[in-house]
Parts: C-alpha cells; structure tokens; sequence
C-alpha cells in the first residue's frame, strides 16, 4: 500500500492502529511503576532491584532500535510489528505469573526487545502510506504515542490494582496488545515493494547501507545531538518535576497531577504539531526554531512558579509547546534519508534521542547532590538544552524542509 493508492480511511484506520502499537510499547514499560511496591513486598524486592527492572526493559528497548530500522527497510514492517505486538503482550502477561526476581528480569528485557524494533516499523508504514506533505501530520499522532502511554499507565495502574491485583493488572494490559494486533492484521497492509524505491543502478545495497547513510550525512548528526538536548530536557522534566514541586511544600499527588497535565497536553501539542507547521506553511527546520525557543522560555517560567495553580497552567502549556518539535525532528530524518532508508533514520535518530534517558538522571543527580537539592540549576541546565537544541538547528540545510 502506498500513499497514492491508500484511501482516507484507510489510512485513519492504518495511523490509528500503528499508533496504539507504539503507545503499547510505553505503557506495558510504565505499568510496573505503579505495580512496583506490591511486587516488590511479595517478593522481597528493594528499591534498587526494582529499579531494575526498568533499565533492563530499557536495554532491551535500546540494542533493538538499529536493528528494528534496518529490518523495516528491508522486510514487511506489518509483520514484524505484528509479531512485536504480539510477543510485548505475551511477555507483559508472562509478568503475571511472575515466580522469582530473577525471572522477571528475563521478561522485561525481552518486552523491551520487542518493544524496541515498534518506531521503525510505525515509521516505515507512515512514510509508505503517507504522500510526503501528509507525513509530518501523520507522524504527529504517532509520536503522540510516549505521553499517551506514559500517562494511561499512570492513570489504570493504581485502581486495576486496588481492583485486580498486580497480577491481574498485567494480565488485562496483556490483552490489550491483542486487541491490538487483531487491528494490525485487518487494518495495515503489507508493503508494495515494487513501488519501493530502487536501489542506485549497478550496486546492491547491504543491510547496513542506510546506516552509512546516516552517519556520513553532517545534517542527520546536526539534527541528532539537537534533539538529545531537547529529549534530555522533556524527560528530566518528568523525572524531577514531582520532588522538585515537593521540595517547595507542594505534595506527591499534587505533583503527580502537575506531570500528568503536562503530558495529556503533550499528547495534544504532537497531534497538531504537523498541521499547525502546515497551516503556518513553516518549514520543519523553521518550526524546530521557533518551538525550541519557546519551550527555553517556557522553561522559565514554569521555573519562576510558586503556587499550585500556575503550575498546572503553566505545566499545560509548557507541554503542549514541548511535544512540539519531535514530529520535525523525525520527519526531516526520514525525509533526508529517503523513502529506502527512512525507518532506518528514524530508528537511528530515536537511539541518539533515548540516550539522553541513560545521561540525564546521572548530571541532574549529581547537580542536586552539589548543590544541596538546588533545582534552580537544573533549571537553568533545561534552559541552555533548549537554547543550544534551537541554534544547532540554524545549521541545518534550508532547503531540507
């Protein structure tokens, strides 16, 4: 299916479905934390142990990104989302019958590897199903996919446990990833490979030429080390901003709420941010400019905030305006790598990004440990991400809009 013969609906029904795949990945990863604390009393569990259960789902989730973008270009991403969908559920309810510490381990590390190879395929099927000028829009509500997640998780985890039980919890998420590949086999079809883009005549590229083609491209790694500063301050705005409101006299479930405005507003602030590039006729790089800047001053001014009700009115805004820019950041690096290679950008792009996962709770943890718990200077780190993520992008190429 291409984008030339896909039709309207067709198309709602195959973005609707490729985006709940991917939201899958982020809340079978974020139900644990709400589980976390019976787990850990019926078996013993400390907080470091516990802890890790995260970095082992996150290991997984990262050693497939490369491998899932290369897999997508060159294989059927319907089916290999199909089988990751399926395993990430499988797995995820595996948890319900959770035995020893140690096997849930295994388990997280093989949800996150099947969770891992998710973007590309998502990314893959856009770009296929998609004319380029529908792309950006279509990415939006995809990317839409980690504050939707992260939030559902947060929002169900606490009452189907009060009502089911964490076993039971995991059990009724498991069945949501096969509901949801029942809408990946009736709603997304199989790539067209005739229609695929050739490959240059006289040179059979190998499976890792879209890599190559990443690294040597000076705009892919401008593009790249933009966006981990700008991933290094959406996800320490998570991480922090509960003990930091906290910290201020404010409460956990106050914080909590605060979080939880800021990522349903990002899931709205993705949704439209490619129509609204669109409807201003803003270039992508324009539109990474201008939304950059504005989330560096939202920075500090929910940073200058002092009552409960202008952070939720501020932490609204503040995250609508930073989901902004990730649908730019994804639609240039499939644009400049092509249709050929596209997953494999976009796989590869998003592996630069997480890493600012793995750096972030290490610098801002060691600034609090500095400084007395002083998170004005976390702060002021957010600020300077944000300002030097908007000025890399004056180096990308204007017409690689």
């Amino acid at each position: 299916m291409t984008g030339k013969t896909a039709s309207g609906a067709n198309k709602l029904l195959t973005l609707i479905a490729v985006t709940l795949a991917f939201s899958f990945t982020f809340l079978s990863r974020y139900i644990w934390s709400p589980l976390m604390n019976d787990v850990s009393a019926e078996f013993g569990i400390n907080a470091t142990q516990a802890g890790l259960y995260m970095s082992a789902f996150f290991a997984g989730y990262l050693i497939t990104q490369i491998p899932g973008g290369i897999l997508a270009d060159k294989y059927q991403p319907k089916y290999i989302l199909l089988v990751c969908t399926v395993l990430g559920g499988l797995m995820t309810g595996a948890m319900a019958l959770l035995k020893s510490y140690e096997m849930g381990l295994v388990i997280r590390v093989v949800t996150g590897i099947s969770a891992g190879c998710v973007m590309a395929q998502c990314s893959k099927i856009v770009a296929i199903t998609f004319a380029p000028q529908q792309r950006a829009m279509a990415m939006g509500v995809v990317l839409a996919s980690p504050p939707f997640g992260i939030t559902l998780a947060q929002s169900i985890g606490a009452p189907m446990n009060q009502a089911f039980g964490w076993r039971g919890t995991f059990a009724a998420v498991a069945a949501v990833a096969l509901v949801i590949a029942v809408l990946i086999v009736v709603f997304v079809k199989p790539i067209d490979r005739k229609g695929a883009a050739p490959a240059p005549k006289g040179k059979q590229p190998g499976m890792l030429e879209g890599l190559r083609v990443f690294f040597t491209d000076s705009q892919q790694l401008i593009l790249g080390v933009s966006g981990f500063l700008f991933m290094f301050v959406t996800v320490g705005f998570a991480t922090w901003t509960n003990r930091y409101v906290q910290s201020l006299g404010l409460t956990a479930v106050q914080g909590g709420l605060i979080v939880t405005c800021y990522s349903i507003a990002g899931v709205v602030g993705s949704c439209i941010s490619g129509g609204l590039a669109a409807k201003l006729h803003a270039s992508h790089r324009s539109f990474l400019l201008v939304s950059l800047a504005a989330m560096a001053v939202m920075t500090l001014v929910f940073a200058f905030q002092r009552s409960y009700g202008a952070m939720i009115g501020v932490g609204i805004v503040y995250g609508a305006v930073s989901y902004l820019p990730s649908t730019h950041y994804t639609t240039l690096a499939m644009k400049r790598a092509g249709d050929r290679y596209s997953a494999t950008a976009a796989s590869t792009q998003n592996l630069l990004f997480q890493l600012s996962s793995l750096i972030m709770p290490v610098v801002l943890g060691y600034v609090l440990d500095s400084t007395n718990n002083n998170y004005s200077y976390n702060w002021y780190i957010f600020f300077g991400c944000c300002a030097v993520a908007s000025v890399l992008c004056l180096l990308v190429k204007k017409n690689d809009n």
